[in-house]
């Protein structure tokens, strides 16, 4: 009699496994492809193809964070209204407590990856427009962050703009004509401007 009840719970054990080697099957592909287009930047030479590349890595890694969410999500759901294991109702508040939390930080998610991609969207439609702003530019603070990455953050009077990578080194207190695309401050192109 004890070999068919262990027969019965091995099928929606195995279900139950099968769900998250398949979660972890996508997590894994969605990391790998979004690391890959952000690596290739390093070997980028054109400004607006490293923005673009930039753009879809970017996407990749936040669809990585939705698909976790969605994971734990799944999980918390089948314990709070099935509950399989039988766990005690002051365990499944908790859980329903931590499935909130895990809500929240997908909707918000959500929403900044579709604000990001919105931008990045416009951006590009800008570009392929050849609707880009030109101007002069005094550099007020410079930042190049850690050392494998080629990304500079420049402080202007116009404000903070994206660089991802450097032609000649570009230096505090000097004025520059910076070619960028407008909704993101991502910066196409850099020129010395001579006296």
């Amino acid at each position: 009699m004890r070999k068919k009840s262990l027969k019965l719970n091995k099928d929606p054990n195995e279900k139950r496994l099968r769900i998250i080697f398949r979660f972890l099957m996508v997590i894994i592909v969605l990391v790998i492809i979004g690391s890959t287009f952000i690596v290739s930047n390093r070997f980028a030479t054109d400004l607006y193809t490293a923005f673009v590349h930039d753009f879809i890595g970017t996407s990749f890694l936040l669809a990585t964070g939705l698909t976790f969410c969605s994971f734990f999500l799944y999980h918390i759901f089948m314990i709070i209204i099935y509950n399989p294991q039988g766990i005690k109702k002051s365990a499944v508040i908790k859980f329903a407590i931590g499935g909130i939390f895990t809500l929240i930080i997908t909707i918000f998610l959500i929403i900044f990856g579709f604000t990001e991609a919105n931008k990045s969207i416009q951006d590009m439609k800008n570009h392929t427009n050849g609707e880009w702003q030109v101007k002069d530019l005094l550099v007020t603070d410079i930042y190049r962050g850690s050392r494998p990455s080629k990304i500079v953050l420049i402080e202007t009077t116009e404000g903070e703009m994206t660089l991802f990578f450097e032609d000649f080194l570009i230096y505090k207190g000097e004025k520059y004509r910076f070619t960028y695309l407008d909704v993101t401050n991502t910066i196409i192109k850099v020129e010395k401007i001579t006296n």
